[in-house]
């Protein structure tokens, strides 16, 4: 059996399967609709790839890998993973993965696939996934303080964002100015200076990501303020709002359960190290 690469009408057909039990899968159905968009407004994306299996079964279940650049996504339905493991097995582990916000229900056979390749996990990391619904998200209330101005972030600003970011790391800043290009974003600047001072994106999976206030803009309700902001802009859209979260953050567990958000899920976080040495990704890629 072999790999077989996903076009973008069959990255439709998966999705349509994904809106199935919802919000169950709402991970998965993210990630191919983004995918989706994306190509609509930049065509054939370098480094983008969706593969599944050449087996009717496979269809079925809609199984797919996701290789975005050093990330990879997976999904796949049914109570048996054991395509889903053959897919795995057949990817090309070389150049190291990030295998990212992994489904719980999915991580048994990842971590198996792991072994039996003998892969190196060089981190393994566990968060909750939050979820609103749209309609929910609608009714936030968005009051921008006086002196200050929301709106969305430009890619200049990805400089500051992979500065002030504790995951940043090598072809980082490539991501953050791809996703302020192709996906909602909000800023909360000063007005007299223009001052980025608090900020939140949103991922290929949906989730909202880099939520950060500057120290000395801290304690003033910003970061609810920025959550509020970007998850209306979201539900504008039609989608639900989705986040991730460690259980150890207990500011942001505490905000984001304030704000309605409920746990419907544990995505898993596992870099594998590259079979001989490091990769670097090209500049600009």
């Amino acid at each position: 059996m072999q790999l077989q690469t996903v076009g973008i009408q069959g990255l439709r057909q998966l999705q349509a399967l994904y809106r199935r039990e919802w919000p169950k899968y709402c991970q998965e159905f993210a990630i191919l609709k983004n995918l989706i968009a994306f190509d609509k407004v930049e065509p054939g994306m370098k480094h983008v790839r969706a593969y599944s299996l050449q087996d009717p079964q496979a269809q079925r279940l809609g199984l797919f890998l996701i290789v975005d650049r050093y990330q990879l996504f997976v999904g796949c339905q049914g109570e048996s993973l054991d395509l889903l493991a053959q897919a795995l097995h057949l990817l090309d582990w070389s150049s190291g993965m990030l295998c990212t916000s992994v489904p719980d229900r999915y991580i048994e056979t990842v971590l198996q696939v792991m072994q039996e390749k003998q892969l190196v996990i060089e981190f393994h990391h566990l968060s909750d996934i939050y979820h609103i619904p749209a309609k929910q998200a609608l009714q936030f209330h968005v009051d921008c303080p006086k002196g200050f101005q929301l709106k969305s972030l430009s890619e200049q600003d990805a400089h500051l964002l992979d500065q002030e970011w504790a995951y940043s790391h090598e072809g980082s800043l490539f991501f953050i100015q791809r996703q302020i290009r192709l996906c909602p974003s909000m800023g909360l600047y000063d007005e007299d200076t223009q001052q980025l001072v608090a900020w939140c994106i949103r991922t290929q999976d949906g989730l909202l990501a880099t939520l950060h206030v500057q120290n000395a803009y801290k304690r003033r309700g910003f970061g609810s303020l920025i959550v509020r902001a970007l998850a209306r802009r979201i539900a504008d859209l039609g989608d639900d709002v989705t986040a991730e979260i460690y259980a150890e953050n207990i500011p942001s567990v505490n905000m984001f359960n304030k704000l309605g958000f409920r746990v419907i899920d544990q995505c898993h976080w596992l870099n594998i190290a590259p079979a001989a040495g490091s990769f670097t990704w090209p500049e600009g890629e």
